[in-house]
C-alpha cells in the first residue's frame, strides 16, 4: 500500500508540474518539476529522508524511457552519423572520465582515485530528454539535436560500465586494465547484440499474433509495454548492459515498423498514445525525484562546515566547466563530425557542448553508491551525491541562460488563433453542406449539434435559464396534448399516462443523481418487499401477466399511442425552439434542450436506421472538411503546416467517431 501511495504522489506531482508549466511557458518544465519535488519533500513525511533504490529506478523508469527513445530514433540519421555517435558516446566518454577523474582527485586530494573515477563516470552520461525539456522554447538546429539524442542512447552504458569497474577497484583494492577492457567490450557489445536478438524475436511474435488475428489492443499494447522490462531483466541476468539492450530492442522495433503497421489503426493510435503518456510521466518522475532528493543530500552533509560546502560547490562548478570544454574541443578538433556549414561549425560545437545535460542516468548512478562498506558508512557518499546534484542543476541552468543568446526562440509554423479560426471555418463549412443536403431533419440536427460542439463545448452557465427553457417546452407539449384531447384523438386518461413519462425529464432537469438513485432503489425495494411478503403467489401472478396475450396486445397499443403523441409533441417543440419567440442569446441552452428531445425521440421511435443515417451524414461531413482544407491550401489561404494539422484533426475525429459508434461495436 505504501508503494501505491508513493507512486500516486509522484503522479500528482507531475500533473501539478504540467499545469504550472502550461502557465509559466518561459520556465523549462524540468525546473518546475524539481521545484514541485522540493515541495513534496517538505509536505510528504516519507520523502523527507528519501533514498532511491537504483536497481528499481533503472528497471521501472529508465528501461521504458530508453526503449521509447530507441523506438523513435530516426534510423536513417543514426546510420549516417554512426561514427559521430560512437565517437561521442564511447571515445569522448572515456576521455572525459579519465581527465575529470584525475582532476577531481587533484581538487579533493582526500578522495581516493577510484572514487574520483566513479564520480567522473556518474556525471559523464548525457540525457536527451532533459535537453528537450530545457530547450523546448528554443529553435535548436536539427543536426545538433539529432547528435545529442543519438549520443545519449549509448553513452549511458559507457558511464555505467566505468562506474562499476571503478567501484569494484575501490572496494576490492584490485584493478586489471586487461580485465576492465574486455569487460567493457562484453557489457557494451553484449547488450547491443542481446537487445537486437530479443527485439527481433519480439517483433516476430507480434507479427505472428497479427497474422493470426490476435492483434487486439489488450494483447499488442500490453506486449509492447512489457518489452523493455523483459529485455532489461534478461540482460541483467547475463551481466550485459540492460540499458543498451532496451535501446537496441527499441531500434529493432523502429526498423520493423513496416511489419508492425499490419496492426489496426486503433491499436497503433492506442499504443502511440499510451507510450507518450508513459514517457511524459516517467520523465517527470526523474526530475521530481531529483527535487525530492535535494533536501536529503544537503541534510546529510550538514555536519560539515560551510566552508567545505562551498568547496564542494566550487569543485562541482569546475568539473562541469571542464566537461563542457572537453565536449567543445572534441567537436572543434573534428574527433566527431557534425554536418553543418563551415560558418556554423563553431556555434554548433558550443551548442552541443552546452547541451551535455545530465539527468536520469546521473541521478540513478549517484544513488546506487553503496550505503556501507565493510560494516561502516561508505566514505564520501554524501559528498559525491552533492557534487552530482549540483552538476545536474548546472547542466540544465547554464544552457537555459546562455542558449537564448545563441539561438532564436522557437516559432510555431502557425499561430494558435489562426489555427482555431481555420478550424471553425472548416466546421462551419461542413455544417452548411450537411444542412444543404436536406436529408432526415432530426438526424441532421444531431450531426450538426455534434459538429458544433467541436467549436464550443456545451457548458451550462445558468441552470435557471435552462430550467425556464424546459418549462416553456413543457407548455408547448401541454398545448399539443390539449389539442389532441379537444380533437378526440386521445382520451384524458391517455394524456395523464403520457405526462407521467415526463418524470424522466424532471429528473434530468434537477440533475440530481441522488434522486435518480433513490427512485431506482425505492422501486427495487418495493418489488422485493412484495415478493418477500406474498411469496410464490406474487411471482406467479407477475409471470402470468407478462405472458398474457391480451395484456401484451393492450400494452403494445398503448406504447404505439405514446410513440405517436411523442412524435407530434417533439415536432412542435423543435418548431418552437426555432421560432422568434425563443431568446436566441443563449444558444448553448437551446442546443442542450434540442439534444434532450432528440435523444428522447430516438428512444421512443427505436428506429434501427437512425445510426446508419447518422453514420452516412458524419462520413459526408468529414469529406466536406477534407475538401475545405484542400481548397484552402490550393488557394494559398493556409500554409502546408496548418493544412497538415487540420488533416490530422479530421482523421482523429473520424477515428474516434468510428470507434465509438454503435454500428462498430
Amino acid at each position: 500500500m505504501e508503494i501505491v501511495v508513493l507512486v500516486l504522489v509522484l503522479i500528482i506531482a507531475v500533473l501539478i508540474s504540467n499545469i504550472i508549466a502550461s502557465k509559466l511557458t518561459q520556465v523549462p518544465l524540468a525546473f518546475i518539476e524539481i521545484g514541485v519535488g522540493l515541495v513534496v519533500a517538505v509536505i510528504v513525511p516519507y520523502y523527507r529522508h528519501y533514498n532511491m533504490d537504483p536497481n528499481l529506478f533503472m528497471l521501472v523508469v529508465l528501461a521504458p524511457l530508453m526503449f521509447y527513445e530507441g523506438l523513435n530514433t530516426n534510423m536513417r540519421v543514426l546510420r549516417r552519423s554512426l561514427s559521430t555517435t560512437f565517437s561521442l558516446a564511447v571515445g569522448l566518454a572515456l576521455v572525459t572520465v579519465s581527465i575529470v577523474g584525475i582532476s577531481a582527485h587533484i581538487m579533493l586530494s582526500e578522495l581516493a582515485l577510484p572514487l574520483a573515477f566513479a564520480l567522473a563516470a556518474i556525471i559523464t552520461p548525457t540525457d536527451a530528454v532533459a535537453v528537450s525539456s530545457v530547450t523546448a522554447n528554443i529553435a535548436m538546429p536539427e543536426e545538433a539535436m539529432q547528435t545529442l539524442k543519438n549520443e545519449s542512447l549509448f553513452n549511458d552504458a559507457s558511464g555505467i560500465v566505468i562506474f562499476d569497474l571503478a567501484l569494484q577497484a575501490f572496494t576490492t583494492g584490485k584493478f586489471s586494465f586487461t580485465y576492465g577492457f574486455f569487460d567493457f567490450i562484453y557489457v557494451f557489445l553484449g547488450g547491443l547484440l542481446l537487445g537486437a536478438i530479443l527485439g527481433s524475436l519480439l517483433v516476430s511474435l507480434r507479427t505472428f499474433l497479427i497474422n493470426h488475428r490476435l492483434d487486439n489492443s489488450s494483447v499488442i499494447v500490453t506486449l509492447g509495454i512489457l518489452t523493455p522490462f523483459f529485455v532489461y531483466f534478461v540482460a541483467e541476468l547475463v551481466h550485459v548492459s540492460g540499458i543498451l539492450a532496451v535501446v537496441a530492442t527499441g531500434l529493432i522495433h523502429g526498423i520493423q515498423q513496416g511489419r508492425l503497421r499490419l496492426t489496426s489503426t486503433k491499436i497503433q493510435v492506442v499504443s502511440n498514445t499510451t507510450w507518450e503518456v508513459i514517457s511524459d510521466n516517467l520523465n517527470g518522475f526523474v526530475f521530481v525525484l531529483l527535487g525530492v532528493s535535494l533536501p536529503t543530500v544537503i541534510t546529510d552533509i550538514s555536519y560539515r562546515n560551510n566552508t567545505f560546502l562551498l568547496l564542494l560547490t566550487g569543485i562541482s562548478v569546475l568539473l562541469y566547466a571542464l566537461m563542457t570544454l572537453l565536449r567543445y574541443l572534441w567537436l572543434r578538433m573534428d574527433f566527431a563530425t557534425v554536418r553543418v556549414r563551415p560558418e556554423d561549425k563553431n556555434t554548433n560545437c558550443w551548442i552541443i557542448a552546452l547541451n551535455g545535460i545530465h539527468g536520469t542516468i546521473t541521478l540513478a548512478m549517484a544513488f546506487s553508491l553503496p550505503l556501507t562498506l565493510h560494516g561502516s558508512a561508505f566514505p564520501y557518499r554524501n559528498d559525491l551525491l552533492f557534487i552530482a546534484t549540483i552538476v545536474i542543476i548546472l547542466s540544465m541552468l547554464v544552457p537555459s541562460l546562455v542558449l537564448p543568446f545563441l539561438l532564436p526562440r522557437q516559432t510555431d509554423p502557425f499561430l494558435p488563433a489562426g489555427a482555431s479560426a481555420a478550424r471553425q471555418e472548416m466546421i462551419a463549412y461542413a455544417i452548411q453542406k450537411i444542412t444543404e443536403l436536406n436529408e432526415d431533419p432530426l438526424e441532421t440536427q444531431a450531426v450538426v449539434a455534434t459538429l458544433n460542439s467541436q467549436i464550443k463545448p456545451e457548458i451550462v452557465k445558468n441552470r435557471h435559464i435552462l430550467k425556464q427553457l424546459f418549462a416553456q417546452t413543457r407548455d408547448v407539449e401541454n398545448e399539443v396534448l390539449d389539442e389532441l384531447v379537444a380533437d378526440e384523438k386521445i382520451t384524458e386518461k391517455d394524456r395523464r399516462l403520457y405526462k407521467r413519462t415526463l418524470l424522466a425529464r424532471d429528473i434530468y432537469l434537477d440533475n440530481s443523481i441522488f434522486r435518480s438513485l433513490w427512485l431506482q432503489f425505492s422501486y427495487r425495494f418495493l418489488y422485493h418487499f412484495k415478493s418477500l411478503v406474498h411469496g410464490k403467489a406474487f411471482r406467479q401472478k407477475r409471470q402470468q401477466l407478462q405472458h398474457n396475450p391480451n395484456l401484451i396486445k393492450k400494452f403494445k397499443s398503448k406504447h404505439d399511442l405514446l410513440v405517436e403523441i411523442e412524435s407530434q409533441t417533439t415536432q412542435r417543440v423543435f418548431e418552437y425552439l426555432q421560432s422568434p419567440k425563443v431568446n436566441k442569446e443563449s444558444p448553448t441552452d437551446i442546443s442542450i434542450v434540442q439534444r434532450y428531445y432528440r435523444e428522447r425521440h430516438r428512444r421512443y421511435q427505436n428506429n434501427s436506421n437512425s445510426n446508419e443515417i447518422q453514420e452516412e451524414l458524419f462520413i459526408k461531413a468529414f469529406q466536406f472538411e477534407y475538401n475545405f482544407v484542400q481548397n484552402q491550401l490550393s488557394e494559398n489561404k493556409i500554409t502546408r503546416e496548418l493544412a497538415n494539422a487540420l488533416y490530422e484533426q479530421i482523421s482523429n475525429d473520424e477515428l474516434i467517431y468510428m470507434q465509438n459508434d454503435e454500428i462498430y461495436d
